[in-house]
């Protein structure tokens, strides 16, 4: 048999999203990028489950790393994005500025 494990669904959620400037990218020690996204303005009254992405105008899919969220709180999270080849955290910095890469994100809570 084939049993399954349900949760109840909430009646009501409350969700928020948004665009993270490229230029909020910053050096992360020796091996790769980091951002710190403000929430804020979404006024969650628990934290979230939040939701990323990535867009860009070329070479995003250099970047690994940035769907998986740290730190999630009501009013903030960050991500990491680290190169999938053999760039420097300096190249990574570099390619996010000139191809401007956009965090898309999306936090639903109850």
């Amino acid at each position: 048999t084939t049993q399954l494990n349900l949760t109840n669904a909430t009646a009501q959620a409350y969700y928020c999203g948004g665009t993270s400037s490229y230029t909020l990218w910053q050096v992360y020690a020796t091996s790769g990028i980091t951002m710190l996204i403000s929430t804020v303005n979404c006024s969650f009254n628990s934290t979230p489950l939040y939701f990323t992405s990535m867009d860009g105008s070329n070479n995003q899919w250099f970047a690994g790393g940035y769907t998986a969220i740290y730190s999630p709180a009501t009013v903030s999270f960050r991500v990491y994005a680290r190169a999938l080849t053999n760039w420097t955290y300096m190249d990574m910095l570099n390619n996010s500025q000139l191809y401007q890469w956009n965090i898309n994100w999306f936090g639903i809570s109850n």
